[in-house]
């Protein structure tokens, strides 16, 4: 984890010089900010909140030359980036609640000031999510007759994401995985077979390989059936 923050501080020092005055604050986001970061199956999560009237225009490059400052961590950097208006960047919805509630300022200890997004944009925001990140997927995982190295990530994170869609679903919040789980123990949706997800998360923790989780052979079709019922009955 040294070497990792160790980066994440270079990438901050980058973004401080290159953008000035126009950078208000850049934040650690996602499990480096709310807990149980994983280096194998995290991202490495910065957000950035400018202060200029339209988006810099080398801003493609300086992410690029972000990522560039090392050449395994940079593969797993994710920009999060806009004004407090939101009306440019690349800032969504899921991502402001994390920066709300969990963002953690890097250079002036500036607390996020902004609106809260609503109850309906968090939930449009979850159902585009389970749409185009996890069931556009969801045959080709289906199809995998073994684990190769580059399904390990996309497959936990499937198995897991049940978990993180009910607890933002219902407490239209962000949190880390291990708070998604233990909300879904306690909730226990209908037709949802926790075993997987709880050893998806001891995966995340290496108490147990990847390979494990693949070899329960999971109904990977029930399973999503079951968070879009369970999503359908709730206010």
């Amino acid at each position: 984890m040294e070497q990792i923050h160790d980066y994440v501080g270079r990438v901050a020092e980058y973004f401080k010089d290159q953008l000035g005055s126009v950078l208000v604050e850049i934040y650690q986001l996602g499990s480096l900010a709310h807990g149980g970061f994983s280096e194998i199956y995290s991202d490495i999560d910065v957000g950035l909140i400018l202060n200029c009237v339209a988006p810099p225009s080398q801003m493609e490059r300086f992410i690029a030359d972000a990522k560039a400052l090392h050449a395994d961590y940079g593969k797993k950097l994710s920009v999060f980036w806009g004004n407090p208006e939101f009306n440019w960047g690349r800032l969504p919805v899921l991502d402001r609640l994390d920066l709300l509630d969990h963002g953690v300022p890097m250079l002036n200890n500036v607390k996020p000031v902004f609106p809260r997004p609503s109850k309906d944009s968090i939930h449009v925001a979850l159902r585009d999510s389970l749409q185009k990140s996890y069931l556009s997927k969801l045959a080709e995982l289906i199809n995998l007759h073994a684990l190769e190295p580059q399904s390990r990530k996309p497959y936990i994170r499937s198995i897991l994401y049940p978990a993180r869609l009910i607890y933002s679903w219902d407490f239209l919040a962000v949190n880390s995985n291990d708070c998604a789980v233990e909300y879904l123990q306690k909730c226990k949706p209908a037709g949802l077979d926790l075993k997987p997800i709880e050893m998806a998360l001891a995966c995340r923790h290496e108490r147990c390989a990847a390979e494990d989780v693949f070899a329960l052979k999971t109904d990977l079709h029930r399973q999503f059936a079951s968070v879009i019922g369970y999503i359908k009955s709730r206010p």
